[in-house]
């Protein structure tokens, strides 16, 4: 692997640490015990990608990750004011609107890059954190609209 890359992935790791950080931060400013436990989960899926990412530092690489299929819910919501009183679903936007903005921070990175291994990161990075905006949507989908079920 080379200095380029690694850097990269150490990069990727300390934003995925951020992210962890930012979300038990809400966990615990919020009083809602649901949406308590929703920053709670998402800051356990943070460290879970910090791991993925550890292992593309391994002589194994980087496990494959499936294409996301982005439905671009995201895009249409506002992000709702942080405060205590957040509701589980809104706790939902603040974590989509975030993965968005991952999600475009590496398809940027990635389009400046020529061809080859860091390109081919950031865009699987890129890719991984759409699959992540796509979860935060399906939760969102399942949160806001039970009725459906």
């Amino acid at each position: 692997m080379d200095a380029e890359l690694r850097a990269l992935i150490e990069q990727a790791i300390q934003q995925e640490q951020l992210s962890h950080d930012f979300y038990q931060r809400m966990a615990d400013l919020v009083k809602h015990p649901e949406t308590k436990e929703t920053f709670q989960f998402l800051a356990k899926e943070e460290l879970e990608h910090k791991d993925f990412l550890r292992q593309c530092l391994t002589p194994g690489g980087c496990p494959l990750v499936g294409q996301a299929q982005d439905v671009h819910l995201a895009e249409i919501m506002q992000t709702p004011a942080i405060t205590d009183d957040l509701s589980p679903k809104e706790a939902l936007v603040v974590a989509m609107k975030r993965e968005e903005g991952s999600y475009r921070f590496y398809q940027r990175l990635a389009s400046l890059q020529p061809p080859g291994e860091a390109k081919a990161f950031l865009e699987k990075m890129a890719n991984m954190e759409l699959g992540h905006k796509e979860k935060m949507e399906y939760l969102y989908d399942n949160a806001a609209f039970p009725e459906v079920w």
